[in-house]
Formats: C-alpha cells, sequence, structure tokens
C-alpha cells in the first residue's frame, strides 16, 4: 500500500520549481516596467513631460461630480468645454478658408457646427437632461484624490500611463509566480520578453497612452485583473492570498464589467491548486472559492447600487440608454434590431478579429493607416501565434487558462461592436493576461530566435498604429 503524502508537504515537482525561480530576480521586471513607463510618458507627453487631460475625460467629469455632491457631470461643465471646442474650431475653420481667399458665413458656420459633436458632450447617457457616465465607478473612485487636488486639470492620460506601467510589472510578477507554482515553464528572459510584450507589443500600448475614456476603464481592469490572477497563484500560502484575488477580481469588474467572463479560469485554478495538494479536503476547497466569491459578490452588489443610484434601476447600467441618447449613430440601428449581444454580430466579429489583413489610406492624408474596425489579432501581435500551440493534455491550469481566454473571447464574438474606433481589437485586453500565460506555454519555457522576431514584430506594429492612433486623434 503506498504511503498517504502528509497534508501540507509540497511535492517534489513544486520544490524543483521553487529552486528555479529563485533564480528570476524582481529587478529585470521593474526595469523592463521602468522601461515602459517611459516610452508611455514620453509618448503621451509628445517629449514634453507636461499632461493634460485626454480628449475625452469622462471619468475626471464624474469624479468633478462627486467632489460636488451628484452622480450626474455639472452641466455647466459640458456647457463650458462644448463653448470653448466650438470657439477653437470656428477659429481653425476660418483661417483655414483664408487661406483659399473665402470667408465662413454665419450660415455655413451653423451648418458645420450641426455636424458635429464636441468630445465633451460624446457618449454620455442623458437622462432627463443630465449626464451620466455607463462604466463602472472604479476608475473615478481612483482619481477622486487626483481631482480634489489638480481639479479639471487632472490628467487622466498621466495615470493611465502609470497604471499601464505597473501592469507590465505585475505581468512579469505573474508569470514569475506561475513558474514558482510549477505552471508554466519560464525563465528571467522569457518573463521579461512577455511582459515587454503586453506593455508594448499589444492593444495595450496606444490603450495606456491616450488614456480616454474608454481606454482608462480597460487599462485599470487589467491592471487589477493581472493583480488578481497573480494573487491567485499565491493561494496555497493561504486563504488570505485566496481573498485577497477575490478583492482584486471585482475591482476588476467595477472597471469593466465584461471581465466577468473570465471567471472561470479563477475557479477551476483553485480546484487545481486544491487537487495537487490534498483532493479528499472537499470542505477546503469549498471554503476556497468561498473566499474568492464573497468579494466579487460585495463587488456586484456595489455595482448595483450604482446602478440604482443613477438610473432607478440596479440592473440598467445605462449602456444601452447611452446608444440612443449620446453615443456613436453608427451602432444605434443594430443595437434597435439586435441587442447588445447577438448571433447576428458572429460573422462579422471573426472576421475583423480573426482575418482581415487589409489596411486603409487615411481620408485627409492619404497615408496608410489601420482599419477602424479592427484588423486581425495575429496581424497586430504576431507572437499570439503561439497561442496556438499551447495545449497540455491533463494540465488543470492550462484547461483554466484557457476557459477563462475562450469564455472572454466568446463574449467578444457576440456583441455589437467590435471597439470602433480602435487600432487593433481593443477589446481583446479582456483577455490578454491569459493569452500572455498561453503564449508562455506555447513558448515551451524557452525564448527562441522565431519567438524574438514575432515579439520584436509585435512591438513594431503597434509602435506604428499608436503612431497613427496619436496621429488622428491630436
Amino acid at each position: 500500500m503506498a504511503r498517504a503524502r502528509p497534508r501540507g508537504r509540497r511535492p517534489a515537482a513544486e520544490t524543483r520549481a521553487d529552486r528555479t525561480a529563485v533564480d528570476i530576480p524582481v529587478w529585470p521586471g521593474a526595469l523592463a516596467a521602468a522601461v515602459v513607463a517611459l516610452v508611455y510618458l514620453t509618448v503621451a507627453s509628445s517629449g514634453t513631460f507636461h499632461f493634460r487631460p485626454s480628449l475625452f475625460p469622462h471619468h475626471v467629469l464624474i469624479a468633478d461630480a462627486w467632489l460636488h455632491g451628484q452622480l450626474n457631470v455639472r452641466n455647466e461643465i459640458i456647457a463650458r468645454r462644448n463653448q470653448e471646442f466650438y470657439r477653437r474650431y470656428q477659429a481653425a475653420l476660418q483661417q483655414e478658408m483664408a487661406k483659399r481667399g473665402e470667408q465662413l458665413s454665419e450660415a455655413q458656420w451653423q451648418q458645420f457646427r450641426s455636424s458635429i459633436t464636441p468630445p465633451s458632450a460624446h457618449d454620455w447617457t442623458e437622462v432627463d437632461g443630465k449626464y451620466y457616465g455607463y462604466w463602472g465607478p472604479m476608475v473615478p473612485a481612483l482619481l477622486l484624490p487626483y481631482v480634489a487636488v489638480a481639479g479639471l486639470q487632472a490628467s487622466d492620460m498621466l495615470v493611465s500611463c502609470l497604471v499601464g506601467a505597473a501592469t507590465v510589472l505585475l505581468t512579469f510578477l505573474m508569470l514569475r509566480r506561475a513558474g514558482v507554482a510549477g505552471l508554466v515553464r519560464v525563465d528571467t528572459s522569457l518573463c521579461v520578453a512577455l511582459a515587454l510584450l503586453l506593455g508594448l507589443g499589444t492593444v495595450h500600448f496606444y490603450l495606456a497612452v491616450t488614456g480616454q475614456v474608454w481606454f482608462l476603464s480597460q487599462t485599470v481592469a487589467t491592471f487589477f485583473l493581472t493583480l488578481s490572477i497573480w494573487l491567485l497563484l499565491h493561494g496555497e500560502a493561504g486563504a488570505g492570498w485566496i481573498v485577497g484575488a477575490g478583492a482584486a477580481f471585482g475591482a476588476s469588474l467595477l472597471s469593466r464589467a465584461s471581465l466577468m467572463a473570465t471567471a472561470p479560469f479563477f475557479y477551476l485554478v483553485i480546484f487545481a491548486l486544491w487537487r495537487r495538494r490534498d483532493a479528499r479536503a472537499w470542505p477546503q476547497l469549498i471554503r476556497q472559492a468561498l473566499a474568492f466569491s464573497l468579494p466579487v459578490i460585495v463587488a456586484g452588489l456595489i455595482s448595483l447600487g450604482y446602478n440604482h443610484a443613477r438610473f432607478g434601476d440596479a440592473f440598467e447600467s445605462g449602456a444601452g440608454i447611452q446608444i440612443l441618447t449620446g453615443g456613436n449613430p453608427l451602432f444605434r440601428e443594430d443595437y434597435l434590431a439586435h441587442g447588445l449581444f447577438s448571433l447576428h454580430y458572429l460573422p462579422r466579429n471573426l472576421y475583423y478579429y480573426f482575418f482581415i489583413p487589409l489596411l486603409r489610406h487615411d481620408a485627409s492624408t492619404g497615408a496608410i493607416s489601420f482599419d477602424p474596425w479592427g484588423n486581425s489579432m495575429f496581424l497586430v501581435t504576431p507572437a499570439l501565434l503561439y497561442v496556438l500551440r499551447a495545449y497540455r493534455s491533463g494540465d488543470w491550469f492550462n484547461l483554466a487558462t484557457w476557459a477563462g481566454a475562450g469564455a472572454a473571447l466568446g463574449l467578444l464574438l457576440f456583441y455589437e461592436c467590435t471597439g470602433w474606433y480602435q487600432f487593433g481589437n481593443r477589446y481583446l485586453l479582456d483577455l490578454m493576461p491569459l493569452a500572455i500565460l498561453l503564449i508562455a506555454t506555447g513558448m515551451r519555457g524557452r525564448l527562441t530566435r522565431v519567438a524574438v522576431v514575432l515579439i520584436v514584430l509585435s512591438i513594431v506594429v503597434n509602435a506604428w498604429g499608436t503612431y497613427r492612433f496619436c496621429a488622428v486623434q491630436f
């Protein structure tokens, strides 16, 4: 009869993993994050290191509203910003026409004015003449102290860059911890390379440096998602780590609710870690699942309460109202016919997420540019090709990663929009931390020449895409 392994004792494979991971110091990850931070801050400030609010600083305006004791944005702020936008737009138009020896008449100006929407008035949920955000409360909550000090000049772009750089460090730590736990084969060079890939070789690059309302929600959500994974991978060290992972996951949901689709990953990892230690202690598994779930439930209750406070309905996020009142007319017809999620969107989304290689010419300059509906993920981040060889039979952690990434991608494929206006498919950031783990698995723990080439290509493509996106936006 085989001798039972004493409870709490680590198997030999984990002990070897611990010894291997000791050889992966933290400082290379910190250095990689510092390099990415320098790139982000340079691009976001155009090399000046003076930071302004983004073109769409809606989270700053929401935080300002909270500081003034209300949930809807102050109407006088919207009116003032709209007036300033029209003044600058009219002056620029007059100058352009003067170069051609023409004058801008009042009738012409009114016609132009009726055809444009100021950034400050764009994409709000309007109810009874009041403007609300349809995003979760986490980002304005994080901005609250900064806005209290800096006012409406608080730079959401600066915050986005710093959060994005922190996510690069967390990506390194996540990979390192996965190696410590014996879940993924990694070494120092691979951890650094994949952290740089996340920061500079995916859509995270341009989203972080532009910091606009939708993008800042995504970068903050990705930060908390990556933090949650890193904490969960310490789950064998005690329930406190699992509670922390649940709290971080809840924070990610309060930033971007669609990340709930990644939940299968967390529960399967809890099961995988429990199974490695003692598959007979069912009460322990239940306790760990509850420890993770309770903070997530609290986050859900906060979200429901926030919805009710704004719209009088706990299950009304404002997203549907926004499409009908303050959103882009491009999506209104589809929403009225098919709703936010539908099988109708699947063929189009499959095309833009997986296949389209075509580029466009910029309408104003004629320069080669990206398709604003999205280009194939394998064109934008060629290193994602390693995901295709990331399957490991009988590996519960690998199954968990595939389940979380697959569920998140499945949700996106049935959504009404691919993320327009964008470079690449920006919604893929929802599952990018899991994709990084799959890439590491696909690379078999080795940074080969092919891997280096694909990572470098990914960085080059995203540097170009970020340049083109900023050229259009700014």
